[in-house]
């Protein structure tokens, strides 16, 4: 049976593809496999302990996943809007990067939903994956003819740039592969100089060690010299990707921002707090891992009063608060307000007291 046009077919069956979305098919089998390039960061250590597609590279790098799926679609949402990023924001505020905003991924599971119904009435079977730990989800791109990865590992399309996310959904049904694309980054490398930290130190990888948007999705006790480059970062980091061209061809409106207020975050309930930004990844779902993030921030970006809040926060329940207020208050230069007699009669946790030890010599 002839391939047929992925686009075509949609049409005919008036079924159409949302604004800011793109579709495109991979023919299968594939012989796409990116299973050692997973494995080759992960022997390396850049992972820095994550799991997601790192769990099992043999399977999330595997590209023919199903012997019964004969195309695989990719769909890629542009999450790219007009707004001012910047880490020159107002004293208390923290700024969010653009993939967190909201849950851009709800976009991509409607219109997967939309086609998995449209197959199932003609009983033809599918297998979607969504940000899901089994699947590398940029494994199609490049043959789908969409883009390229670029230096920063993103992938990349003309006019979009970087700021996409990826869906693929296996079916049971050919349809016609288009040619690939020959795009690449040439000589630019504007994501490597704009990394804060150097976490891109080789092209088409990230040390995820060095990576601030890792950091504060982390568990683990954030490095002093992270912490400092962390500004007044809330959640995520988008300085490789406000830095690449490709993405940089829209106006942007100075008047939308994404900013949060981190004393009202600080002080807000955890159960509200988690509910409110409900699409992070948030370590054991521990809404205190949102407020170590607020608190570096806001000593990043102090207000004038913020010490006070700091000194208050040190007799907090939570080992983590506990610890961030401590360099917190290194940090806005008030150490010294902490009575070291009687912190260390009160202080359990030996995590904090090193803390201290650290910063005060």
């Amino acid at each position: 049976m002839k391939d047929i046009n992925l686009i075509n077919y949609l049409n005919k069956h008036n079924i159409d593809v949302p604004e800011y979305m793109s579709v495109s098919t991979v023919s299968l089998p594939s012989l796409v496999n990116k299973s050692e390039e997973i494995k080759h960061v992960k022997n390396e250590n850049k992972h820095a302990d994550m799991k997601f597609t790192f769990s099992n590279p043999d399977y999330s790098g595997l590209g023919d996943k199903f012997k019964w799926a004969k195309s695989c679609i990719i769909i890629s949402f542009n999450y790219g809007e007009n707004y001012k990023t910047s880490i020159a924001s107002p004293l208390g505020k923290g700024s969010i990067a653009r993939f967190a905003v909201k849950d851009y991924y709800e976009p991509i599971k409607q219109f997967i939903n939309i086609l998995k119904n449209h197959f199932d009435d003609l009983n033809i079977k599918t297998h979607e994956f969504i940000d899901n730990p089994s699947h590398y989800d940029r494994l199609f791109f490049e043959k789908s003819g969409m883009g390229w990865q670029g230096k920063s590992s993103m992938m990349l399309t003309p006019t979009v740039g970087p700021w996409q996310l990826i869906g693929n959904l296996y079916v049971e049904k050919d349809f016609k592969s288009p040619s690939e694309a020959s795009y690449s980054c040439g000589t630019c490398n504007m994501c490597q100089i704009s990394c804060p930290t150097g976490a891109i130190d080789n092209e088409y990888q990230i040390d995820s060690n060095k990576c601030i948007s890792y950091w504060l999705q982390s568990p683990k006790i954030i490095p002093h010299e992270i912490r400092i480059k962390i500004a007044n970062r809330f959640y995520g980091c988008d300085d490789c990707l406000l830095s690449c061209p490709p993405g940089q061809n829209k106006l942007i409106n100075i008047n939308k921002t994404f900013e949060v207020d981190l004393i009202e975050i600080i002080n807000m309930d955890n159960y509200e707090l988690i509910s409110k930004f409900s699409w992070f990844y948030v370590p054991k779902r521990d809404a205190d891992y949102l407020k170590r993030n607020a608190i570096i921030a806001l000593a990043n970006n102090p207000l004038p009063n913020s010490h006070e809040l700091f000194n208050q926060l040190l007799y907090s329940d939570s080992e983590i608060i506990r610890l961030y207020s401590v360099w917190a208050l290194w940090r806005v230069d008030r150490l010294n307000t902490i009575n070291k007699e009687t912190f260390y009669k009160r202080e359990v946790s030996q995590n904090v007291i090193h803390e201290f030890d650290l910063l005060i010599k």
